[in-house]
C-alpha cells in the first residue's frame, strides 16, 4: 500500500472576488473619512398660487398677497386701519365641526420674503418665538365679514380667510413672500379614545412642509 503523498491535505486557498475587495477597501477609505456623508433632504413640492393643498383638515388656496390701504371699523371686530399687507386663502374645512382659525393659523409653518425678517415663524413646542433685533411682524387671522368678522372655519364649507398683517414701526412690505403649509393627521388619545388633529413631524419632530407656495405681493386699495 502506497503512503498518501505528502500535502495532500492542504488546505484550499480561499477566493475572495475582486469586487468584494473593491467594496471593503471603500468601506475602509469611508471610515477613515468619517462615515458616510448624510443625504440632502428633498425640497418641499412647489405649488403654485390658486392651486388647492390638502392639509387633510383643510384643504387650502392661496388667493393673493395684497399691500393695501385699509381704514378702522371698531364693530367689525378689525381694528388695523393705513397700511397692510393682506394674505388672502381659500379654506375648504374637512371637518365635521367648526374649528377656529387658529388650527389654520398653526399650519402656516413659515411666511417670509427672501430679506428680512419671517412674517411667521413659529418657534419649537409652540412657544413665542424670542424678539430679534429689529421690528417683528404680528398678525390677525379672520373671516372677513360686513359686518362681523369671524374666527371660526364652518364645517364642509369654504371660506375666505385673510390673514392681516400691519405695515409700520419701521417694517416695510416685501415684494414676493413664500409660505410653507405643514399637514394635519388624527391622532388618538388612548386614555379618552378621543381624536385630535396635531401637524406632521419628522423622525426629529421637527414639522413636515407639505407644500411650499411663493407668489409677488400686489399693490393697490382696499
Amino acid at each position: 500500500m502506497t503512503s498518501p503523498r505528502r500535502g495532500s491535505h492542504r488546505r484550499r486557498p480561499i477566493l475572495v472576488s475582486v469586487s468584494a475587495l473593491v467594496i471593503a477597501t471603500g468601506l475602509i477609505v469611508v471610515a477613515a473619512l468619517g462615515g458616510f456623508a448624510a443625504a440632502p433632504e428633498d425640497p418641499p413640492p412647489v405649488v403654485k398660487a390658486g392651486e388647492e393643498i390638502d392639509q387633510d383638515l383643510f384643504r387650502t388656496t392661496v388667493v393673493d398677497a395684497a399691500v393695501r390701504t385699509v381704514s378702522p371699523k371698531p364693530d367689525s371686530g378689525t381694528y388695523d386701519s393705513g397700511e397692510v399687507l393682506d394674505l388672502t386663502l381659500k379654506v375648504f374645512n374637512n371637518a365635521t365641526t367648526s374649528v377656529p382659525v387658529n388650527y389654520l393659523d398653526r399650519s402656516l409653518l413659515r411666511i417670509a420674503a427672501s430679506a428680512g425678517p419671517p412674517l411667521v415663524e413659529p418657534s419649537p413646542a409652540g412657544t413665542p418665538a424670542p424678539a430679534g433685533d429689529g421690528p417683528a411682524w404680528r398678525h390677525d387671522t379672520f373671516i372677513p365679514d360686513d359686518e362681523v368678522v369671524s374666527r371660526l372655519l364652518p364645517p364642509r364649507l369654504t371660506s375666505t380667510v385673510v390673514l392681516r398683517f400691519p405695515v409700520r414701526d419701521g417694517l416695510t412690505a416685501p415684494e414676493r413672500i413664500t409660505i410653507d403649509f405643514g399637514k394635519y393627521e388624527l391622532h388618538e388619545d388612548w386614555f379618552t379614545g378621543r381624536t385630535r388633529p396635531e401637524l406632521i413631524v419628522d423622525d426629529d419632530g421637527r414639522e413636515v412642509v407639505e407644500a411650499r407656495v411663493a407668489l409677488p405681493v400686489k399693490r393697490g386699495a382696499a
